[in-house]
């Protein structure tokens, strides 16, 4: 099967598993009201976040806290020591700048034209002179800098609701919108066309693992200072998500 028709089959399962778009018109929130009713499309009934399957999304969350605290937690105490601060960010720089074509094909779907600009011109400036993204030369460049796009929001610009909370294992916070979104981004990134297998697989967890270890000591915060760390982490990953959306 090829990657176009696999990508239009996802986003067929998303529309077929959501039932039905959220009935919003097919372009952005343009007024105070637009966005009201655009971030109401996220509550259920009951004004709270959609979560059809909380029990099972607190026992997966639940592992996965004991996944953080017990093997990733002294995993990164050794990573951390070993890679200081500013290695650790270079990482990021690289692969977020590596992360360019989704950001703009994504972009390009929603007719964001200014971010599509904003982005080559980061992403360039970036690769030439910030040695192939590992320095983020336009961080002090406020004109390129832009909220990232994923093909979540490109669903969500056409009108397809989130869809109810799911939280995966190891993974963590998302949305079943989110997750089948994530396949298809998956299929453009350039990490997907990296052989041998290995290879890719061992960039794509460094990756991962790197933004991780720049979020734990946030995830630690969050905890220590929530009644309900489940409810917290859902809370904010809806305020993420509706904050992206409305750029």
């Amino acid at each position: 099967m090829s990657k176009r028709l696999l990508l239009l089959c996802l986003a067929l399962g998303v529309i077929l598993l959501q039932g039905c778009a959220t009935g919003k018109s097919a372009s952005a929130p343009t007024d105070m009201a637009a966005d009201q009713e655009y971030e109401e499309s996220y509550d259920d009934q009951n004004g709270a976040y959609p979560d059809s399957i909380e029990g099972f999304n607190r026992g997966v969350f639940s592992f996965n806290d004991g996944f953080i605290t017990y093997v990733f937690s002294p995993i990164d105490t050794v990573y951390t020591g070993f890679f200081p601060p500013d290695v650790r960010a270079g990482f990021g720089n690289f692969y977020r700048n590596l992360g360019y074509p989704v950001r703009l094909i994504n972009a390009l779907l929603q007719f964001k034209f200014d971010k599509v600009g904003k982005e080559t011109a980061s992403f360039a400036l970036n690769t030439v002179f910030g040695v192939g993204g590992l320095f983020n030369i336009t961080h002090n460049m406020p004109s390129l800098h832009s909220s990232p796009e994923d093909f979540s929001q490109t669903l969500a610009f056409y009108g397809l609701g989130s869809g109810t909370y799911l939280v995966l294992p190891i993974i963590g916070p998302s949305t079943l919108r989110d997750a089948v979104a994530s396949v298809a981004d998956s299929m453009v990134h350039p990490l997907s066309f990296v052989t041998p297998d290995s290879a890719k697989y061992a960039l794509i967890g460094h990756d991962r693992g790197n933004t991780a270890s720049a979020n734990l000591p946030a995830y630690k915060s969050i905890k220590e200072e929530s009644f309900d760390h489940y409810t917290s982490m859902k809370d904010i990953y809806f305020q993420y998500r509706i904050g992206l959306e409305q750029e």
